[in-house]
């Protein structure tokens, strides 16, 4: 049991006690500023209770109350500058009302409708986060952009007590500190993670304690008082402004209400806990100040009350008369052009459902292009060569572009890729981060919300499952959470594969996990002019791109490479050697081992066509579909495990379309589906050319 007894107040800055008199200085402190927080704080209130009313009467979905947070959310809301950016969780309702998101756009959304109307350029606050304390590090990279930028920005972002407990807390504080970028942390300690209590949250004695390991000052505020909390994220804002950096507050509140409306507080505390902390309503706090400076009367709460429940209703009602998107708005803002398939994969459902077949404009479609390479001048290039003109490249023709991973800078990568980036384009833009997958995703996102291109280093692919949360729940899904809004312009880059025999964790191949992800493009090259080409289209693509390096190509040959920029289109494979009697679609690191198999049962009259997909999402179904059509036979190779993998999903689609063409059953050669050995016996798991031409042999049989 959690009792205002149990606090010890005298350690929580205060402006206002709870009698409504002032008891520190506070010369900032304006009628005008007491009346308009009040007023976002009953307005806050009301949208609060009613739109719990509404889900109740089924008018909108699950909803997060707020009730008791009222004073921290105006409080800072009314502390920060118009150019400000607010990263919100999902209870951040007061300071969404306060920093002017209108009505109808916060109830569409716990209505569960689209967010187009959600414009965070034009609000200067992202749009509700769910996934606990993931928005942490994207506040974290948009505040490091905006000051590479040279714009005076602070981004303010919000927490609750639980979600100090999650990863990307730490990594959103850690490279906050480290970068000392202008953010101001604001977590609201209500005591209870829905039900889990603080001290089965955290064994520090206050959450500001733990800002003291990430190099930040802290402040403890009395969450009940707006004006402390005003004045602390106020000096907050001033000190990040003037280049002194972030700044973590934990304002320590109550939540009256439940969680949310699926939430039954009875479960987990006791009514008479509850009774014992109503004295300390925010509202009632600020209604006495204002009583006791004659600044404020019961008619005019009443006319408050009343326009603001008017308020809430008109919009509520507007919403419901919104027409809902036809089927086709699901695909229409997953990427920037809406990939072909994609739209055969919609108008599949139409079909099947009696609609009409939505027509996309041309203007709105992925039009995949051919490979054109320039004329003039090569140069003998290694694919770790090719991708490191590029990015020398890029970032010298976009000066948004930024480049961070670990030991990136000053060691230019573990495989060297990066090398001469930092020495070119400086510290500012070439930036070695702390040992964090998920912080290091999480960052190139804000980044990219605040105008950047950010190109973010995976060291190892076996090391890009802590960021996997990041590129599922925002990578991919920024652009479509905003109705199309926001862009993420990012790519990230890893080594991938097997072949080089290196340790546990350093060979593994997760590109069918990626290519799962909704939003996200996958490219895999096999070669250094594709390598060369399919990272300048994925830098200068306005969507993320997964760009899988086959580690074991790095520097397994060279070619003459294009010493101009140019361009491959993604989306596109390429027929690596023509054919007629079977063809063969890999990709990567089995490119290579695909061509030998060939080559070898070419010797015994086999005539092997190899289509390298280069793309992995979106795929070159056209293009397999023709080859499978003409040959009739399809053996697809690849090195990571068997079911699930990126085969799996090209058979499937090749059985449903070429079926009829097809005179031998589909094959797949691929790993087991076992954990990837170590070095010693990685041998064993390896696909080899001898494998490949076996099942050809099998193939030509049948």
């Amino acid at each position: 049991m959690k009792r205002p007894q149990d606090i010890d107040w005298s350690q929580l800055a205060e402006i206002v006690d709870i009698d409504g008199h002032l008891v520190a200085e506070a010369p900032w402190l304006t009628q005008d500023l007491a009346l308009a927080m009040y007023t976002d704080m009953v307005r806050t209130r009301v949208f609060d209770r009613r739109a719990t009313a509404a889900q109740r009467q089924g008018r909108l979905g699950t909803y997060a109350v707020a009730e008791g947070h009222e004073a921290i959310q105006v409080g800072s809301a009314h502390a920060l500058r118009p150019q400000d950016f607010v990263y919100p969780g999902y209870r951040e309702h007061g300071v969404q009302l306060s920093r002017g998101v209108p009505l109808e756009t916060l109830l569409s959304y716990w209505r569960g409708l689209p967010n187009d109307l959600w414009d965070q350029a034009a609000l200067n606050q992202m749009v509700i986060a769910i996934p606990i304390a993931t928005q942490l590090p994207h506040a974290v990279g948009h505040a490091y952009a905006e000051s590479m930028l040279g714009n005076d920005v602070v981004t303010v972002t919000y927490i609750g007590d639980g979600g100090t407990s999650e990863n990307d807390f730490h990594s959103g504080m850690n490279f906050a500190g480290v970068w000392r970028t202008p953010t101001v942390f604001i977590a609201s300690n209500n005591f209870y993670a829905i039900s889990v209590p603080y001290e089965r949250q955290t064994a520090a004695a206050s959450l500001a304690d733990k800002a003291i390991g990430y190099g930040m000052p802290s402040e403890m505020v009395n969450g009940f008082d707006a004006f402390a909390v005003y004045d602390a994220t106020r000096r907050a804002v001033e000190r990040a402004s003037s280049g002194d950096g972030p700044t973590f507050i934990e304002a320590v509140c109550y939540r009256f209400g439940p969680h949310a409306t699926a939430d039954d507080p009875s479960l987990y505390r006791t009514r008479d806990e509850e009774d014992l902390w109503k004295p300390y309503d925010p509202l009632i706090r600020m209604r006495r100040f204002l009583d006791d400076r004659g600044w404020w009367d019961d008619d005019r709460d009443a006319g408050l009350h009343d326009q603001a429940t008017e308020a809430f209703y008109e919009a509520l009602d507007a919403v419901g008369r919104r027409e809902l998107p036809a089927r086709s708005d699901i695909v229409a803002d997953t990427f920037a052009k809406v990939p072909k398939m994609l739209i055969e994969q919609l108008h599949r459902l139409e079909a099947d459902a009696g609609e009409a077949l939505t027509e996309f404009p041309d203007s709105a479609v992925w039009q995949v292009g051919h490979d054109v390479l320039p004329s003039g001048p090569r140069t003998a290039m290694s694919m770790a060569d090719a991708i490191n003109a590029t990015l020398h490249q890029e970032m010298a023709s976009d000066p948004t572009t930024i480049f961070l991973g670990e030991d990136v800078a000053v060691a230019g990568g573990v495989f060297r890729i990066s090398v001469g980036l930092l020495e070119k384009f400086g510290q500012q833009r070439v930036l070695d981060t702390p040992i964090n997958e998920s912080g290091i995703v999480g960052t190139a996102i804000g980044m990219a919300i605040a105008g950047a291109r950010p190109i973010a280093e995976i060291q190892f692919e076996g090391f890009s499952y802590p960021a996997f949360d990041q590129i599922a729940n925002h990578l991919g899904r920024i652009r479509f959470r905003t109705g199309g809004n926001a862009t993420l312009p990012i790519v990230v880059r890893m080594p991938n594969g097997a072949g080089i025999g290196a340790h546990e964790h350093h060979c593994d191949s997760p590109e069918a996990y990626f290519a799962h992800v909704p939003g996200v493009i996958v490219v895999v090259p096999s070669s250094p002019i594709d390598a060369k080409g399919l990272l300048a289209a994925a830098i200068r693509s306005d969507d993320p791109v997964i760009f899988l390096e086959p580690k074991v190509l790095y520097r397994s040959s060279t070619e003459p490479v294009p010493d101009a920029a140019y361009e491959l289109p993604l989306g596109r494979a390429r027929i690596r050697r023509p054919g007629s009697d079977i063809s063969i679609v890999t990709y990567g690191g089995m490119v290579p081992v695909a061509l030998r198999a060939a080559e070898i049962v070419a010797q015994e009259g086999i005539d092997v066509e190899v289509i390298d997909l280069r793309t992995i999402y979106p795929w070159d179904i056209e293009m397999v579909a023709s080859s499978v059509s003409r040959t009739g036979k399809l053996l697809f190779v690849q090195e990571p495990q068997r079911t699930g993998g990126v085969g799996a999903e090209i058979v499937a689609e090749v059985a449903e379309r070429c079926g009829y063409d097809l005179v031998a059953p589909p094959r797949r050669i691929t790993a087991t589906d076992a954990p990837w050995p170590q070095f010693a016996i990685e041998s064993h798991a390896l696909v080899t050319d001898e494998m490949v031409a076996s099942e050809l042999r099998q193939l030509a049989e049948e």
